[in-house]
């Protein structure tokens, strides 16, 4: 059962484009997958995987539920933005454990990042190597989040910046040389003397788009927000469908699929605060105050 997810569930759900599916699948299967640890050798590697998974589906939850807080607020209605806020943090903290865990499998299946690099057998083991960096950032962040629920320890910060020096930036579409601007730029008294994390970053998220993966993206996006750099993150998301169609971004489509969601997400946060609703269909890179005013704000069959 184990071999048969590696070699083929895992790559199958990568190549596929219906992250809702994902879900389903993910949840439903982690603990049973799991539970072979108590039979046979325990399936780490598998486990940071479906984790990050895992954590982005109770993520995709809390989206919703920050939407409808911030439809409260528009609206005026303290009572409803306050339920939403707490589902919300309730949400985020979740995703903050599941995040956390996949991190404590990295340590696991290979050793704890930050002090050296581990042997890698295959390209495989890079990938979860990488993964398993990105649940120790996520869990960061939602935790941040959610109020600190979960406590993730904030160490884990500079680990996973070193940790993504065992990876080659251009193999793996800038999103180590990503994470490692991400932590510089948010992160107190992590940023180096020789680097500019900006421009790092930016050349992160051009590598990832020139070989049509969305992850530096995505990392700079939540980097230029959580600065409260806004026309930053608008540029972000106008440049969301420059991306070449690669056999990277057919091999890693739901980690591209995810990316996607996460810019709308973005892009939904910004036009809810400004209009109270979401991102109009068809419309991702396009906002309310766009000089061409292109974008309808009442639409009369919505409120049919």
């Amino acid at each position: 059962m184990i071999g048969y997810a590696e070699d083929q569930g895992v790559p199958y759900i990568l190549s596929t484009a219906d992250v809702a599916l994902t879900c389903s699948m993910v949840e439903s299967f982690t603990p049973f997958l799991l539970s072979f640890a108590q039979v046979t050798e325990s399936p780490d590697k598998l486990a940071i995987m479906f984790y990050l998974m895992a954590g982005n589906c109770a993520e995709f939850k809390a989206w919703e539920e920050e939407l409808r807080y911030l439809r409260a607020i528009y609206s005026k209605n303290p009572i409803e933005a306050q339920d939403a806020r707490i589902a919300q943090q309730r949400l985020l903290a979740l995703a903050a454990y599941r995040q956390l865990t996949g991190y404590h499998y990295l340590a696991k299946a290979f050793v704890e990042p930050g002090d050296e690099c581990p042997d890698f057998d295959s390209d495989n083991d890079e990938l979860y190597w990488l993964i398993g960096l990105i649940n120790g950032l996520q869990a960061i962040i939602n935790d941040i989040a959610s109020g600190g629920t979960v406590e993730v320890p904030m160490n884990i910060a500079a680990k996973v910046g070193r940790g993504a020096a065992c990876l080659n930036n251009k193999k793996w579409w800038g999103t180590p040389e990503a994470i490692q601007a991400a932590i510089w730029m948010t992160i107190p008294g992590n940023q180096p003397i020789d680097r500019d994390p900006e421009q790092t970053l930016s050349h992160s998220v051009k590598m990832g788009l020139q070989q049509g993966i969305r992850i530096p993206q995505v990392l700079a996006a939540q980097v230029y927000l959580g600065l409260g750099e806004i026309e930053q993150v608008k540029k972000i998301i106008r440049n969301h469908a420059e991306l070449k169609q690669t056999a990277a971004s057919q091999t890693y489509k739901s980690l591209n699929q995810v990316s996607s969601l996460q810019i709308q997400a973005i892009s939904d946060r910004l036009w809810t605060e400004a209009t109270g609703k979401r991102t109009p269909l068809g419309r991702i890179g396009f906002f309310w105050d766009d000089a061409d005013k292109a974008v309808d704000i009442i639409d009369i069959d919505e409120l049919l």
